[in-house]
């Protein structure tokens, strides 16, 4: 910026060296007195331009409430009074005494000196002509007395008397009109006489004039000078005029036709002044407001710059170091802010080494919680929560960031799941007194899971904290109880089949002998009774079935199969029931690795289930959607009406346990079987408004 300005007042000085150059009437400039004007418009464009920035950059730092923008902005006001008032001032003094003076110029005074000058003058140069014709008097009167003698007036004329005073002589006959005697050293032009002036010639005897040759002022005339052989005979003369009378009446006459052109021109003149002295004078205001700005603003750079530094200390940024801008108080004061920023960056750094230790050594702590498979969770003394790893979050189900700072006492009514949460942790914190871990059921989110925790105290200098340790246990115990009812039910199926079919072979056996043997009454209890143990014995049949399904591990043949196409051949079965089915399936195929028998047994299942609890709803309803959630293929089955209980959110999937009278309890843990044989797993969930889900999530066909 500093260069523009210097380059722009270097630039202002010359163009305005240029205007008054090209103001002077004589000036080479003069011409280009226009072009000069362009070049200051120009510049007071530019000069403009630079102003409208500062004016913004004053406004922006005012609006953003910046230090120091307030001391900016009077400074800039009380240098542009300064630079415009005087300006305006002495444009509106200058113009006027332009004007008065211009108009002096051109007053009756002047124009009436001019003219007697110019009066004087012409009676000087009528003098001068006047003594001229006095002179040639005597050679015309020698010439007409020569004529009255007949003598050749051609040989007399050199003859005459004052002959030698005039520069040039000639003898004109009139008749002819022809020079028959010419005495003309210097060459001058010849004279000629037109038929009017020969009228007024011999009219009047005589002719004057003045004549300009060569740049000097000839008194010339015509007397007449007799007639010879019937011949009229003409006397042309030509006399210099003094000098010094030649030169005033040339300088009378200059100066009397430029103030006739002055005067032509005045109010073109007025302007013209007025214009020069316009854009000097907006040309020098513009150039010391830019100036005038620039300084206001190096004049509180230092304060910005402390401004922006503290600003910066304030923020925790310490490495800040000021510019000094001059050698005075405000550089004595950047060098004290330097020498404090210093002093504070030093201890900044200590205490970033101590951080940094404490960040290592807890940064190890937390590699060492997140590389556990248990979940660890940590309470202050009133019971909030502290800390807690992200195998603690995956055993709970559920993201514990929400609950971050919170006191788990407050968990219990807030939600369902913060409340069963809230039951865990209560359970787990007895065990803080106690040797054992506590066993405890949690419905999680997405499944039913058994947890082992073990609460820990934290010595005094901890503030009296407890740590908790948890473990998802489910899948130990769950394997523990199906190997238990894998080997109850192989011995019950065994024990149970081998009767079967000689009770219901006797019952028919025994109809069929005694129908005939036996009254009416009689034969009708006998055939209900042998109905009776028929039927019970085939649902025997069906429960070992169920058992031995249950028992042994099935042989799957895997094939590659859509999912939605599976489902949909399902759900054609179930067409026209009391339950209304509806099927939100995926735009693309899922194309899945399954047993087609397995998978179609799986899906009877579950659709029956869902129809059988949505009959409590008065518009039952079951929804079916499929969709590839995260690369993986999940099948959810939702139903209005009857929700799990608690119980069975957490033994849903062992032997024996069902909510239904009719059930055997053996549905939902062959399903579970079916699912874990194609890799995927189930789980199951109540709905906020009422009713359930299952979910099963399967892996795709690779």
């Amino acid at each position: 910026m500093r260069r523009f300005l210097l380059t722009a007042v270097l630039l202002a000085v010359a163009l305005l060296y240029g205007l008054t150059v090209a103001t002077g009437s004589n000036s080479s400039l003069g011409d280009y007195f226009w072009w000069i004007i362009a070049l200051c418009v120009l510049l007071m464009l530019v000069l403009a331009t630079v102003l409208v920035r500062y004016v913004l950059l004053l406004m922006r730092d005012s609006s953003k409430g910046i230090f120091g923008s307030k001391i900016a902005q009077r400074l800039s006001g009380m240098f542009t009074l300064v630079a415009v008032l005087p300006g305006v001032f002495l444009f509106g003094i200058s113009a006027q005494f332009i004007s008065g003076t211009i108009n002096s110029w051109f007053g009756n005074d002047t124009q009436e000196a001019l003219e007697r000058s110019l009066n004087l003058s012409k009676s000087a140069l009528d003098l001068a002509v006047d003594n001229a014709i006095s002179h040639a008097t005597p050679i015309q009167i020698d010439l007409i007395s020569a004529a009255s003698l007949d003598y050749d007036l051609g040989e007399a004329l050199p003859a005459t008397t004052n002959a030698s005073e005039f520069t040039q002589l000639a003898l004109f006959n009139l008749n002819t009109d022809k020079i028959e005697k010419s005495i003309n050293p210097q060459l001058l032009d010849q004279p000629v006489l037109d038929v009017k002036e020969q009228e007024t010639l011999l009219q009047n005897g005589s002719l004057r004039s003045l004549s300009n040759i060569g740049g000097v002022l000839y008194a010339q005339g015509w007397l007449a000078a007799g007639n010879r052989g019937g011949q009229e005979y003409a006397l042309f003369f030509r006399q210099p005029i003094p000098k010094n009378v030649a030169d005033d009446a040339t300088l009378i006459e200059a100066a009397r036709a430029k103030y006739a052109e002055l005067s032509y021109t005045k109010q073109g003149l007025q302007t013209f002044f007025l214009a020069t002295l316009l854009v000097a004078a907006l040309l020098a205001i513009f150039l010391a407001l830019v100036m005038a700005l620039y300084f206001a603003r190096r004049f509180v750079e230092p304060v910005l710059s402390l401004a922006e530094g503290a600003r910066a200390v304030a923020q925790g940024d310490f490495s800040q170091t000021r510019p000094i801008f001059r050698n005075d108080e405000f550089g004595r004061l950047t060098q004290l802010f330097n020498h404090m920023t210093e002093q504070l960056a030093i201890a900044k750094e200590a205490d970033e080494r101590n951080r940094l230790q404490q960040e290592a050594a807890r940064h190890y702590l937390e590699c060492v919680l997140e590389s556990l498979t248990t979940g660890v969770i940590t309470l202050d003394a009133s019971g909030r929560l502290k800390t807690f790893n992200k195998a603690a979050e995956r055993i709970l189900g559920i993201s514990l960031v929400p609950l971050w700072g919170s006191n788990w006492h407050d968990w219990s009514g807030q939600s369902p799941q913060q409340t069963l949460l809230a039951e865990v942790f209560a359970a787990i914190e007895t065990t803080a007194e106690a040797a054992k871990p506590a066993q405890v059921e949690y419905a999680a989110p997405d499944d039913a899971r058994i947890l082992l925790g073990k609460a820990t105290v934290l010595p005094e200098d901890n503030d009296n904290g407890v740590v908790m340790v948890i473990d998802d246990i489910t899948a130990l115990v769950r394997a523990q109880k199906e190997a238990a009812w894998g080997e109850v039910a192989k011995r019950l199926a065994h024990e149970i089949r081998n009767p079967l079919t000689p009770i219901q072979l006797s019952a028919e056996r025994l109809a069929w002998k005694l129908y005939d043997k036996l009254d009416e009454q009689d034969a009708q209890i006998l055939t209900r009774s042998t109905d009776t143990i028929v039927k019970q014995v085939a649902a025997l049949k069906e429960m070992v079935e169920a058992f031995r399904n249950y028992a042994r591990a099935p042989s799957l043949s895997f094939e590659k199969h859509d999912l939605n196409r599976l489902v949909e051949e399902v759900l054609l079965l179930y067409e026209g029931g009391a339950c209304t089915f509806s099927a939100k399936f995926s735009n693309i195929a899922l194309w899945v690795a399954a047993d087609t028998t397995a998978m179609r047994q799986v899906l009877h299942n579950i659709f029956k289930n869902a129809a059988e609890a949505a009959e409590e709803d008065d518009m039952p309803q079951v929804d079916v959607a499929t969709q590839n959630e995260g690369g993986q293929i999940v099948l959810t089955v939702c139903n209005n009406g009857k929700s799990f209980s608690k119980e069975m959110l957490h033994n849903a999937f062992e032997p024996y346990v069902t909510d239904k009278p009719t059930g055997t309890g053996l549905g939902l843990p062959v399903v579970k079987k079916i699912i874990e044989e194609h890799g995927g797993r189930i789980s199951l969930i109540n709905q906020s408004n009422g009713g359930a889900c299952v979910r099963i999530t399967l892996p795709p066909h690779s």
